[in-house]
């Protein structure tokens, strides 16, 4: 479903947004009626919201269906791997981490006996778990989300703890050589983020993401033995999610408030590795290059949650949905 909903998006982009009075408002709310038709139609799947920002905030196409509205949350899944970049990024703008390529076992001290049984995982950096190259094995897309042989369906049925999961995974490449998609990987990250903050993860996203972003009202589901996810778990309002991408397309500031610096953004949206011939990944980040179409960078999570920037547009597109069936998005 993701091409489906990435046709939104080029749908949405192929006009210009002007500022008010601009003689193209008309022809864009035609295209933006249509657009509503379709959705209404449900040729996307069961949509819940959509809302289009242009660079300063302001909302140029904002729609709900289904009994939503403006103030419903709705699970975001893996777009809450794209919020835990961002913290890590925070974490390294204050100097709580010197760099994304140190190796993850210097935070780890624990699980010495692993690294010593196995010296490759001594290789393995923050950056591998990023750009999700970390080479242990794992087949988190070898099946459907709702089946219980998911790698990650099966392990939170367990109510094992994740990171000892994790580093008792065994080696299948050497790190940084192939792309394979591991939501442990953000579990790992956000344990680093909460042992140099010295405080929860989830309460660091809230203090330094959520609150200075105006995002009041979500909720995160618990699991036992294990910390809120960082892989998953958040629901928030369409309008909220959005805001995250508007973060990132303003280069980490928000309402003229440095949330992360300009540099963790760029670095998160460069290709880090690549998924196919169309899509990269960079540090828990999407980039997508259709040919003739505008770069963009995205967060996306199981079930259809996207939250799309287009640089080149100025734009922010966050899209939520109930289409939980697909192998992956």
């Amino acid at each position: 479903m993701r091409k489906t909903f990435i046709s939104i998006l080029v749908f949405t982009t192929s006009f210009g947004f002007g500022f008010p009075g601009n003689s193209n408002l008309t022809s864009i709310s035609t295209k933006l009626s249509e657009l509503n038709d379709q959705i209404r139609q449900e040729q996307y799947g069961k949509v819940s919201g959509v809302v289009v920002l242009n660079m300063w905030g302001k909302p140029i196409f904002e729609q709900y269906y289904g009994f939503k509205n403006r103030y419903s949350l709705n699970p975001i899944s893996s777009v809450t791997k794209s919020i835990t970049s961002i913290a890590l990024g925070i974490c390294i703008d204050r100097g709580l981490v010197a760099s994304i390529d140190e190796p993850v076992a210097k935070y780890f001290p624990e699980y010495k006996k692993q690294f010593a049984e196995n010296p490759d995982k001594k290789n393995i950096t923050l950056r591998h778990f990023l750009n999700q190259t970390t080479g242990l094995k794992w087949g988190e897309w070898f099946y459907p989300y709702n089946y219980a042989s998911n790698n990650l369906m099966a392990l939170l049925e367990s109510k094992e703890n994740w990171i000892d999961h994790f580093f008792n995974l065994s080696v299948d490449t050497l790190a940084g050589v192939k792309f394979n998609y591991n939501s442990l990987s953000s579990q790992v990250i956000a344990e680093v983020v909460s042992r140099v903050s010295g405080m929860e993860f989830s309460q660091f996203v809230i203090e330094n993401i959520f609150k200075p972003l105006n995002i009041s009202s979500f909720s995160w589901d618990p699991y036992p033995n294990n910390p809120l996810p960082a892989w998953g778990g958040i629901s928030m309002s369409t309008i909220d999610m959005a805001k995250i991408g508007l973060l990132m397309l303003n280069n980490g500031k928000y309402r003229n408030v440095q949330i992360v610096s300009a540099s963790w953004v760029s670095n998160s949206i460069a290709i880090q590795s690549v998924y196919n011939q169309s899509t990269a990944y960079g540090l828990h980040w999407w980039i997508e290059h259709l040919t003739g179409e505008p770069l963009i960078y995205y967060a996306a999570g199981y079930g259809d949650q996207y939250v799309f920037v287009v640089p080149e547009k100025e734009i922010v597109i966050a899209i939520n949905s109930q289409n939980f069936s697909d192998y992956r998005w």
